[in-house]
């Protein structure tokens, strides 16, 4: 079987399983994590490729290198910048380090109730992993260091709303990136795509997954298969994208958003957060239990009080975020 014939037969896999949340996933998932333990033992040298991750350099928000961070207090807004425009912000490990210290930052960071990720007004959003850093990589090295399994983990357990602000090229693990934020706001003519396939692999950040919760098996395959891009209007068009705007207001246009959900109360917006998120990973029975659970838990807010009577007294909410 040549390698573009498995490839497609591994993207149609992929893509099929994501439209099952049964007992028969249950089973996958527990089969693959006993093959994951037995390949764990059977191989156990780990001087060469360390689960841990020694190499990583210590990560701080006052020495960030491949992107730029700023927040407003007054706003409860963050804003994460990729900085690597020679690359037109393709992510290395390094870059991935960077993103996974700050998320976990912020998430921790009382004043900031809102986030928008962009590669700035001008140039590129993320143009997917670095080339020179993935050729290095073989399957037995992936596994052990578990290759953007932290990217991945780290943007799904981001608790706030991260509005993603596309101007450029949002390619490969750059469109990976921007499906896992909750919101994307995308200049007319960004570029977004999954290209892997036109280089003997496939999408490793969750791509065949969320686009294909996104779009539906069918259409998904069609851009997964093929490797083609498409505009952001398109994909507005196809609901991936929330809204596109001209190229030199979508930042602006994104913060002015995450100014608007930080003045909201920020555990009702956690919760609903949490609420729809549950729909990409359970049953409709399961989600709508979910989701119950989550309304239930909002009723013991002071915010939730505070809601109800500014409403009947028909005067401005002043949520104290509690």
């Amino acid at each position: 079987m040549s390698s573009v014939r498995w490839i497609k037969g591994q993207i149609v896999s992929a893509l099929d399983e994501t439209l099952m949340y049964d007992e028969r996933l249950k089973q996958l998932t527990s089969l693959i994590f006993e093959l994951r333990i037995a390949s764990f033992h059977h191989n156990q040298d780990l001087t060469e490729f360390p689960r841990q991750r020694t190499f990583q350099r210590h990560v701080t928000m006052e020495n960030l290198q491949d992107i730029k961070l700023s927040t407003a207090s007054d706003t409860g807004v963050a804003l994460i910048q990729f900085n690597r425009p020679a690359k037109r912000n393709a992510f290395s490990q390094n870059t991935i380090n960077e993103i996974v210290a700050t998320l976990d930052h912020l998430d921790s960071v009382d004043t900031v109730r809102a986030v928008v990720l962009t590669g700035g007004p001008e140039g590129h959003f993320c143009a997917g992993m670095d080339l020179n850093e993935l050729v290095e990589l073989s399957t037995s090295k992936a596994h052990k260091i578990e290759f953007l399994k932290d990217l991945t983990d780290a943007l799904a357990r981001f608790s706030k709303p991260l509005i993603a602000a596309v101007v450029g090229f949002a390619l490969g693990g750059g469109f990976e990136i921007a499906l896992a934020c909750d919101i994307i706001y995308a200049a007319e003519d960004a570029m977004f795509g999954l290209p892997e396939v036109k280089i003997g692999t496939i999408p490793g950040a969750g791509g065949t997954q969320r686009l294909a919760r996104a779009l539906g098996k069918h259409k998904a395959m069609e851009f997964v298969l093929t490797g083609e891009p498409a505009s952001g209007a398109e994909f507005e068009r196809l609901g991936v994208v929330t809204k596109v705007f001209p190229r030199s207001d979508v930042v602006q246009a994104a913060t002015s958003l995450a100014e608007k959900i930080a003045r909201l109360s920020a555990p009702v917006i956690e919760t609903a957060k949490k609420a729809v998120l549950t729909v990409e990973n359970s049953t409709l029975d399961a989600g709508m239990t979910h989701e119950k659970a989550l309304y239930y838990s909002t009723f013991g807010l002071d915010d939730f009080k505070e809601g109800i009577q500014s409403f009947l007294q028909k005067r401005q909410p002043s949520f104290k975020h509690s």
